[in-house]
């Protein structure tokens, strides 16, 4: 059943009246509620208004621009960083610039459609139901034998929406010699987990990280991270230099709140630990390492806590034939009093 509402959904919301408390979505650092950051993006959109209707490669630039992406670089550690309207695009342009000729696309499972290049459900790489540690055991024998000339793999850097954790150690397993790119859509963990891991994996190829800034981040946009020379070819391309920028008063924001960003994740991590210290280390909800995120295939449970008023996600994934995912998500916004309810409700359906 979908539920309507009028207004943003911070750690309650209100629907046909009744009030739940909310543990969806993918705020997980509720920047759209924080008050600092509300308040210096006003100041911004004072100055930028709703938009820069321009190309980035005008002969006109806004420097609000390369400002934010050397902050956006710094933030996630990697050389340089390049913003686009969404996540959906960023993921969608890089594999448009990879796509050359006699280029092999590898998918790993799970990786998020930004990355699909039009063959990927047809690929023989992303089968359904195969397991990403199944994936990682045959990758590297599967690039040895691939005879073309470039060859790219995709992968989510964790998995969504029903959430798992991912390991890079089959980069070191790839042949050297060859010609690879790693593409990484790190949407689900920009922002609350390090990207470092990445790059200390792919020391031999070279790799591009793309992300939404509409999740953790609160922003409505993008972001490609990689080396400098790589991003220099992407804006260049065509695709790069035809599309709208993404707001510039949000990029600002971003510039003037890096101490609200770190504010956040401490409360995150906070809640996390609280909660995952209120619940049974064999609790029916799966989840990984500090990450807000708890799943569970269990029918019964959505419907379970949204009687007692507790409101989650539940949708059939990858397809609508699918097992319904039951996700549950923690946010920097929680209260001690919510995640006591809700680790109490989860505990006496334990039982």
């Amino acid at each position: 059943m979908n539920h309507i509402t009028d207004h943003l959904p911070s750690r309650t919301f209100t629907t046909n009246s009744q009030e739940y408390l909310w543990f969806s979505g993918t705020s997980y650092l509720g920047m759209p509620h924080h008050q600092g950051f509300r308040e210096n993006f006003l100041r911004a959109f004072a100055r930028y208004g709703t938009s820069w209707g321009s190309s980035r490669n005008n002969n006109i630039r806004l420097e609000i621009y390369e400002k934010a992406e050397i902050e956006l670089a710094k933030f996630a550690n990697f050389p340089s960083a390049l913003t686009v309207s969404s996540g959906m695009w960023a993921g969608q342009l890089v594999v448009n610039f990879l796509q050359k000729p006699d280029t092999k696309f590898f998918f790993a499972p799970k990786t998020h459609p930004a990355l699909w290049n039009g063959k990927s459900l047809q690929s023989e790489d992303w089968k359904k139901g195969l397991s990403y540690t199944a994936w990682t055991s045959k990758i590297a024998d599967k690039v040895r034998e691939c005879t073309a000339e470039n060859i790219v793999i995709c992968s989510d850097s964790v998995g969504s929406p029903y959430v798992e954790r991912f390991d890079f150690q089959w980069i070191n397993e790839l042949p050297e010699g060859k010609n690879i790119t790693i593409v990484v859509d790190a949407s689900h963990s920009f922002g609350i987990q390090t990207l470092k891991h990445l790059i200390t994996q792919s020391s031999y190829f070279p790799i591009i990280v793309t992300a939404s800034l509409n999740k953790a981040m609160g922003m409505t946009g993008g972001v490609i991270f990689s080396d400098i020379e790589t991003l220099s070819s992407i804006r260049q391309s065509p695709m790069f230099a035809g599309a709208s920028p993404m707001m510039p008063a949000l990029l600002e924001t971003f510039i003037n709140s890096l101490d609200y960003f770190t504010e956040q994740q401490h409360k995150l991590s906070k809640n996390i630990g609280y909660f995952n210290s209120m619940i049974p280390q064999n609790s029916f909800l799966d989840s990984i390492e500090n990450y807000p995120a708890y799943c569970t295939h269990q029918s019964g449970v959505h419907e379970y806590l949204k009687e007692n008023g507790i409101m989650t996600a539940c949708f059939p994934y990858p397809t609508a034939t699918d097992l319904p995912v039951t996700r549950l998500v923690v946010s920097a916004l929680h209260l001690k009093e919510d995640l006591d309810k809700v680790a109490g409700l989860v505990n006496k359906y334990q039982k």
